[in-house]
């Protein structure tokens, strides 16, 4: 399966950019996996009162809306689509990443973390 990962400012812009993967007004979840999150950092947590723990610092995301599209295929339409929306193609054969978008920080392959991941995903990077 290759699994297009793409970011919209919001559910809004993705479900009008992924009309053909939504079924009766939802998300067509057999083949689209949506509301995932890109987690820069993780909450940390005092737990010295295990009754009651105390946030020292939040967890921080990346914003927008992110959906992945899994397919038999590339889908160039969808790897083509306006303002860079898909991010990242990954191949889940091989774990590989078949296409990351030009504007992508790759640095961030090796710390964000992507969730949930496809289920069965062999993918190495974040996390």
């Amino acid at each position: 399966m290759k699994h297009h990962f793409m970011r919209f400012a919001d559910e809004d812009a993705a479900k009008l950019a992924l009309a053909a993967y939504r079924r009766s007004g939802a998300w067509d979840t057999s083949r689209v996996i949506p509301n995932q999150r890109v987690v820069l950092a993780r909450a940390v947590w005092d737990e010295t009162d295990q009754d009651n723990p105390v946030i020292v610092s939040p967890e921080v995301r990346l914003p927008g809306y992110f959906v992945t599209v899994s397919l038999s295929a590339l889908d160039t339409d969808l790897r083509d689509l306006p303002n860079n929306a898909c991010r990242l193609i990954g191949d889940s054969v091989t774990g590989e990443l078949v296409y990351v978008a030009p504007d992508l920080d790759t640095g961030l392959l090796t710390t964000a973390i992507i969730e949930p991941v496809p289920a069965g995903a062999p993918y190495n990077f974040g996390g």
